[in-house]
């Protein structure tokens, strides 16, 4: 367990020097979601009622991971020793962190980011995790949604220039240096968990 926290603090570390020679360039599916957004990643401290729950891909993990840095999000991590790994890496860039998935831990997991998002906090959920399939999205954001009554933020991250881990199951794609990232914004609503996964797929 020590050894997985010092590897995620080191690798924390890198990544945000590494990741900040990265440029962002954001576009709306619904221009008027701008302000929404804006307003909720600047609103450091819980808001009842205001807050946002964001979707993202695995494979988008390393490109949407530190334009959302320092911003008080809750992140919902697996309880493998990997997730152990990516939980201090994330806590290092400014995330809180709730343990659990769909597998292992899953229903302590998510009561524990229900409570979150209910008491104000943001949350964002790689929905098609922790195993895949690839694009496959889980029920578990959209039930957070359901019960908290706060609207999902669906969110892809496109870098101009990276690297594809070709044989993970996630093709994980990693912004290589200098690039620039589009972060496709889906419009901001309540969805079903196929109207999610069909949502993020168009984007």
């Amino acid at each position: 367990m020590l050894l997985q926290k010092f590897a995620g603090l080191l690798a924390g570390f890198l990544y945000k020097i590494y990741a900040s020679t990265f440029r962002y360039e954001l576009s709306f599916e619904d221009p008027a979601d701008k302000k929404v957004l804006f307003e909720d990643l600047t609103t450091l401290d819980a808001d009842p009622g205001k807050n946002l729950i964001y979707a993202c891909f695995h494979q988008d993990d390393l490109s949407c991971l530190p334009y959302f840095a320092y911003k008080n999000i809750c992140i919902l991590i697996s309880n493998s020793k990997d997730g152990q790994i990516l939980a201090s890496a994330v806590e290092h860039m400014g995330y809180q962190t709730v343990r659990g998935s769909s597998h292992r831990g899953g229903v302590a997991g998510l009561l524990a980011g229900m409570r979150k998002v209910i008491d104000g906090h943001k949350m964002t959920i790689a929905v098609d995790g922790p195993r895949g399939p690839i694009y496959k999205v889980k029920e578990g954001i959209t039930a957070v949604s359901d019960k908290s009554k706060r609207p999902i933020v669906p969110v892809r991250g496109y870098p101009k220039w990276k690297f594809v881990f070709k044989k993970s199951w996630n093709k994980a794609t990693l912004p290589l240096p200098f690039t620039k990232i589009q972060l496709h914004i889906g419009k901001i609503g309540f969805y079903s968990t196929q109207g999610l996964e069909d949502k993020m797929k168009s984007l």
